[in-house]
């Protein structure tokens, strides 16, 4: 059963949903949708795990800030949600722009992070564009489950378009693959083969960049595989958070 309620965090108002219990593994949202298309995994992982899914700042539920926080900001909120719980190195599993995200976490704060779990990571170096990317989302959207559509337009329009372009302009201008290979967790990428918004190429490139990082297909999943294929991404972050460090740093297709 999924429990929800409001933290104050660097004072701004956080909406958190919480499951299960257990070693804590946080679940990270991408860019404009909150972390409701989260909900059918954290289901699942909360059958032996504590998981976590805040909104952040300007997203879902949570507090919109005056000016939208951009990644440093968004990276310094979610790092001080993890210090006030006190649990040492927590797992996170990030989508889209929630792995921009958690990257830079782990790169400033690498005491906070554990293991990370990268579905559909952002930005692919070769596709900096706003029209590419538009063109890109508007399919994957069309490959996506009906369900997660009315998710996706109301979180949109809740954030504003003001917010979300910001937002987006910050995440094209950030460099991912860079920031990858400087991350000493362990991490793993998954990617639906249906993507269209993160290619194959980078997937694998992603993982490969990483210090130890393993690289999983989704079969007939687009760029949200955790909704869609929920007891999919569930083995496969449940297989590399029991693999332990010392067998990781494996890259597969």
């Amino acid at each position: 059963m999924v429990r929800s309620s409001f933290v104050e965090v660097l004072g701004l108002r956080i909406y958190v949903r919480e499951a299960g219990a257990g070693k804590p593994v946080l679940l990270l949202h991408g860019l404009g949708v909150s972390g409701r298309y989260f909900v059918p995994l954290a289901s699942v992982l909360a059958a032996r795990r504590q998981v976590i899914v805040p909104d952040l700042p300007g997203w879902g539920r949570s507090e919109r800030p005056s000016r939208p926080l951009g990644l440093g900001g968004a990276a310094d909120v979610l790092g001080e949600l993890l210090r006030r719980r006190g649990r040492g190195a927590v797992s996170i599993v990030a989508n889209s722009f929630g792995c921009q995200v958690a990257l830079m976490l782990a790169q400033r704060r690498p005491e906070l992070v554990g293991p990370l779990t990268l579905v559909g990571p952002t930005v692919d170096p070769r596709y900096r564009s706003w029209s590419v990317h538009a063109a890109r989302l508007a399919l994957d959207t069309l490959r996506e489950p009906p369900a997660l559509w009315r998710i996706l337009f109301a979180d949109y329009a809740r954030m504003g378009s003001r917010r979300l372009a910001a937002t987006a302009q910050a995440a094209l201008e950030d460099r991912p693959e860079d920031r990858v290979a400087s991350i000493r967790q362990p991490i793993l990428v998954v990617r639906g083969e249906r993507d269209a918004i993160c290619t194959s190429q980078w997937a694998a490139e992603c993982a490969s960049r990483a210090q130890r990082g393993s690289f999983r297909p989704v079969a007939k999943a687009a760029h949200a595989a955790h909704f869609s294929h929920p007891l999919v991404v569930a083995s496969l972050v449940e297989s590399f958070l029991e693999e332990g460090p010392d067998r990781l740093g494996e890259l597969e297709g």
